[in-house]
């Protein structure tokens, strides 16, 4: 592939993508909505800590990622563009489809606060570890113990 096919191309002010409809589709269906990297890395590091949890809390409100029930205590693993992580270097809004992308996002962060807002309003704790915080996994282990060690 030639330098002007890798290129993104631009007409007026909207940005065209530069992989073809398929291959967009193709790459995109490879994103996962469960047992991703780094909720793999979260659940290895609270295993390694001595806390055992429940996934996928299908019976709770937006389904947390780890569910601690003796502790009542959730946990949301967030990758940080899918969730709209602010200030985050990992976090990027697209060049193309913006139309698309805006509204979707901004929707997945409302959903994700009301959510959050619910189970607070039940009796859960709740805490979010995002993507970009794996990165430093002793701050991240210190995180986590806090917050679960800490009953009710």
């Amino acid at each position: 592939m030639d330098d002007a096919m890798c290129k993104t191309e631009q007409r007026g002010t909207e940005r065209i993508d530069p992989l073809s409809p398929a291959e967009r589709s193709k790459r995109m269906s490879k994103i996962r909505g469960k047992d991703t990297k780094i909720e793999i890395a979260v659940r290895r590091l609270v295993h390694g800590l001595g806390f055992r949890y429940r996934l996928h809390g299908i019976h709770l409100t937006g389904h947390p990622d780890m569910v601690f029930p003796g502790r009542r205590k959730v946990i949301f693993v967030h990758g940080c563009f899918w969730h709209l992580h602010g200030n985050c270097r990992q976090y990027r809004l697209p060049r193309s489809r913006r139309d698309f992308w805006i509204p979707k996002l901004n929707e997945t962060r409302r959903r994700d606060e009301e959510n959050q807002t619910r189970l607070r309003e039940a009796g859960w704790d709740v805490l979010v570890v995002w993507e970009c915080q794996i990165k430093d996994r002793e701050a991240l282990a210190d995180q986590i113990r806090s917050f679960l060690e800490i009953l009710g």
